[in-house]
Protein backbone atom coordinates (compact mmCIF):
# COMPACT_ATOMS: atom_id res chain seq x y z
CA UNK A 1 0.00 0.00 0.00
CA UNK A 2 1.49 3.41 -0.48
CA UNK A 3 3.14 5.81 1.84
CA UNK A 4 3.94 9.37 1.83
CA UNK A 5 6.77 9.09 3.65
CA UNK A 6 8.43 5.73 2.88
CA UNK A 7 7.12 5.27 -0.61
CA UNK A 8 5.06 1.67 0.36
CA UNK A 9 4.43 -0.64 3.37
CA UNK A 10 2.89 -3.93 3.80
CA UNK A 11 -0.83 -5.00 2.83
CA UNK A 12 -1.73 -8.76 3.15
CA UNK A 13 -4.40 -9.34 0.46
CA UNK A 14 -6.28 -12.93 1.77
CA UNK A 15 -8.91 -14.31 0.30
CA UNK A 16 -10.28 -16.83 3.19
CA UNK A 17 -11.65 -20.16 2.28
CA UNK A 18 -15.21 -20.80 2.67
CA UNK A 19 -16.52 -20.10 5.94
CA UNK A 20 -13.15 -19.20 7.10
CA UNK A 21 -12.58 -16.26 8.90
CA UNK A 22 -9.22 -14.38 8.85
CA UNK A 23 -7.65 -12.20 12.24
CA UNK A 24 -5.01 -9.35 11.40
CA UNK A 25 -3.73 -10.46 15.12
CA UNK A 26 -3.36 -14.49 13.97
CA UNK A 27 -1.85 -13.64 10.91
CA UNK A 28 0.66 -11.81 12.47
CA UNK A 29 1.31 -14.58 15.40
CA UNK A 30 1.20 -17.23 11.82
CA UNK A 31 3.75 -15.52 10.08
CA UNK A 32 6.18 -14.82 12.96
CA UNK A 33 6.16 -18.81 13.89
CA UNK A 34 7.12 -19.30 9.94
CA UNK A 35 10.31 -16.62 10.77
CA UNK A 36 9.39 -13.62 8.75
CA UNK A 37 11.31 -10.77 9.35
CA UNK A 38 9.71 -8.10 11.15
CA UNK A 39 10.01 -5.45 8.18
CA UNK A 40 8.26 -8.00 6.11
CA UNK A 41 5.27 -8.37 8.40
CA UNK A 42 1.83 -6.39 6.92
CA UNK A 43 0.84 -3.53 8.54
CA UNK A 44 -2.95 -4.15 7.15
CA UNK A 45 -5.21 -6.69 6.08
CA UNK A 46 -7.78 -6.59 3.17
CA UNK A 47 -10.08 -9.25 2.89
CA UNK A 48 -11.15 -10.28 -0.97
CA UNK A 49 -13.37 -12.02 -2.40
CA UNK A 50 -11.03 -12.55 -5.48
CA UNK A 51 -7.70 -11.00 -6.94
CA UNK A 52 -7.89 -8.64 -10.08
CA UNK A 53 -5.86 -10.43 -12.98
CA UNK A 54 -3.89 -9.47 -15.73
CA UNK A 55 -3.84 -10.36 -19.43
CA UNK A 56 -1.66 -13.05 -18.77
CA UNK A 57 -4.02 -14.80 -15.89
CA UNK A 58 -1.60 -13.68 -13.15
CA UNK A 59 -2.54 -11.55 -9.94
CA UNK A 60 -2.32 -8.25 -10.78
CA UNK A 61 -0.09 -6.14 -8.47
CA UNK A 62 -0.68 -2.69 -10.33
CA UNK A 63 -4.61 -3.18 -9.82
CA UNK A 64 -4.18 -4.33 -5.94
CA UNK A 65 -2.41 -1.35 -5.19
CA UNK A 66 -5.11 0.45 -7.04
CA UNK A 67 -7.81 -1.37 -5.14
CA UNK A 68 -6.28 -0.31 -1.37
CA UNK A 69 -4.86 3.17 -2.52
CA UNK A 70 -8.60 3.88 -3.38
CA UNK A 71 -10.39 2.24 0.08
CA UNK A 72 -7.35 4.27 2.20
CA UNK A 73 -8.28 7.53 0.44
CA UNK A 74 -12.25 6.88 1.07
CA UNK A 75 -11.40 6.37 4.84
CA UNK A 76 -9.64 9.37 4.87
Amino acid sequence: MPDPLLGERMCACVIPKAGETVDFGELIAFLETKEFARHKLPERLELMEDFPLSTFGKVSKKSLVEMVTAKLENNA
